[in-house]
């Protein structure tokens, strides 16, 4: 599957067939820039050596590809904490940082990727432990990479199927 494919799969979960017609309005019309960034993390991760959507999955769940800056100081799509993965001196690129805290945390446990997103979300203290919040975290990720990663094999074993 192409990126811009899995950025799609990904972003089809931003607009509820539920909400208003305003708010999907307003959503249709961040499309494009919302895909700009999406592709930019998958570059990135690629770069990084880091699984694409995973990263993908990760920028989607904590800004659905948005720059923003959370009430906690998370900055850029990925909600990175610049005190922790950004230079010193310098601007930060936000993906870049994001995606190499990301990767940071895979090699720390192995590429154990419930362990490793937990971390992305506490720090080093986060635990891949049910009943905790890093825990819940993590797992949410994980549904999310896993139906995008199997998104319509049915459709690709019934068309094994008749051949």
């Amino acid at each position: 599957m192409n990126i811009t494919n899995i950025c799609w799969i990904v972003m089809m979960n931003i607009i509820s067939p539920n909400a208003s017609l305003s708010y999907q309005n307003k959503v249709s019309k961040s499309i494009p820039k919302r895909m700009a960034i999406c592709k930019q993390v998958a570059k990135e991760a690629k770069k990084q050596k880091v699984d694409p959507l995973l990263a993908i999955v990760v920028a989607y769940n904590e800004t659905r590809f948005e720059n923003l800056t959370s009430s906690k100081g998370a900055q850029g799509p990925l909600g990175v904490l610049p005190q922790y993965h950004c230079p010193k001196e310098g601007k930060c690129d936000y993906i870049k940082a994001g995606i190499g805290a990301l990767k940071k945390f895979l090699d720390l446990n192995n590429q154990k990727k419930c362990k490793a997103l937990a971390q992305y979300n506490r720090g080093l203290k986060g635990k891949c432990k049910r009943g905790r919040s890093e825990y819940a975290y993590a797992q949410h990720i994980l549904d999310i990479y896993t139906e995008t990663l199997y998104f319509n094999q049915e459709k690709c074993f019934e068309e094994m199927d008749k051949d």
